[in-house]
Parts: structure tokens; sequence; C-alpha cells
């Protein structure tokens, strides 16, 4: 079973980070969040202290894994929030196990599948990684922060690099195949009538946000905040950020 850091009381959030990341990275938002709820931050596959069980990790595959730490700990229904890989594969979980979702929050992360330009970027990425997996480290995470911004970004860049460089090159590698192949999920925000909140980064290199727009429907429960910054709002925004995912769960 996955690892899980489990803390507060209160209605049931589940917080599903993303790739190169582990629950590490919601340790502050988890603390602030865990005042008021149940706060459930699984490592996911491959990632933290949760070893890889094959070596491609479906978006369902780890949607299955994150059901069965909510069924050990007999939480029926929760309120989920995945960050980039995390909101693919909480939207995999909203799609295949629809009783389980009370409310879903996408932070930085989308709905679309991957380019076939981006299928190749995956294979090529997967590659570099297995040659040299810190220098792919190194670079891969910078680019996830806002370009222009880089300079006043040092300390945040180094947090998130630390976060990845633990990571065994299995686990990028079959993180990489896995969400290459991951479906269309649109039809989750279409068929929702549980509150969802989209937050998404004006200059995020990882998410096509014009593209994204056009696809996310005009729909009372769903609300859409672009913030100006990167990929990374846990660190580039995170008191703006947890401001949003606050009044998100309060909905």
């Amino acid at each position: 079973m996955m690892k899980f850091k489990d803390i507060g009381k209160g209605k049931p959030v589940v917080l599903l980070h993303g790739f190169l990341e582990n629950s590490k990275m919601w340790d502050e938002f988890a603390e602030e969040l865990s005042k008021e709820y149940r706060v459930i931050s699984p490592d996911l596959y491959g990632h933290g202290e949760t070893a890889s069980i094959d070596e491609k990790h479906t978006m369902e595959m780890q949607a299955a894994g994150v059901v069965e730490v909510l069924n050990h700990l007999e939480i029926s229904s929760a309120a989920f929030i995945g960050h980039s890989m995390g909101g693919y594969i909480s939207l995999a979980l909203a799609r295949d196990y629809t009783d389980k979702v009370e409310k879903l929050g996408l932070f930085f992360s989308s709905t679309l599948p991957d380019s076939e330009e981006k299928k190749e970027q995956r294979l090529k990425a997967a590659e570099t990684a297995r040659e040299d997996k810190d220098n792919f480290v190194r670079i891969g995470v910078k680019n996830l922060f806002d370009q222009n911004n880089l300079s006043n970004l040092r300390d945040e860049i180094e947090i998130a690099r630390s976060w990845a460089y633990e990571m065994p090159v299995d686990g990028v590698t079959s993180a990489l195949k896995g969400m290459r192949e991951r479906a269309d999920t649109t039809e989750v925000l279409e068929k929702a009538d549980y509150p969802i909140q989209i937050i998404l980064g004006e200059f995020d290199g990882a998410i096509d946000l014009e593209e994204f727009k056009k696809v996310i429907p005009n729909r009372e429960n769903i609300k859409l905040n672009v913030l100006p910054i990167g990929h990374m709002g846990h660190l580039e925004a995170p008191k703006e950020s947890l401001e949003i995912l606050k009044s998100f769960l309060k909905r």
C-alpha cells in the first residue's frame, strides 16, 4: 500500500502531489488545512517513500492505489486536490470511482491528454533521466517555474529539486510512461455536479492554458482562477493558492 500522512480531524481532504514530488510538497498546506479538516497526503507509486509497482504507472493504477488507502482508513468519500500529475490522477479517480469524490480541485493541472509532440517529449525525457537522473531533475524542475522570475525563486527551485533528487530513476520513467498514456478526462467536468476548483498559471510551461480554457465548461459549480505564475503554485504563490483552496473547500 502507498505510504501516506494523515493529520487533523473533520471532513477528509486528499492531497495528491505531482511528478517529481512527494507528499512533502503539501506539508505547509496540510498543516494549515488540518486545523479544520482531516488531511490525507499519500506518496504516489514511485515517489517519496512508496516504491514503484510497475515499469509504467498509469493514472488508473495510481487512482486505485489512492482508493486502497481510503478504504484502509474507512473513508468512503473525500475532497480531492491534485497538483499536475496528481490532478490527472484525481480526474481518473473521479471518473472511475464517482461516489468517492465530494469536491475536485485541479491545481496546475488539466483534463487534456498529451499531444503527439508531448508524447515524444515524454519518451525523450525518460531516456534522458535514465542517462543522468540528477541532471534531468536539475533542468526539468527549473523549467516548471515562471521563466521570467527565476532570479527571485532560487530558494523555491532548490526546495523542489531536493524533492525530485530523492526519486529513484525507475519512479521517474514509470511516471513519464503513465502520463504519456493518459486519456482525455474533460467528461468529468461536464458531468460532475459537485464543486470544482481549477487553479492555473499564466506562465505555466507544463499546461497549455489557452487550449485547456477552451474545454472548461461554463457551469456554476466550476470556478477558475489564473495566477500570474508558472506551474508551482505551492512555491511561487503559496498564500494566494492556499486562500483559494480554503474557500473552495468551504463551498
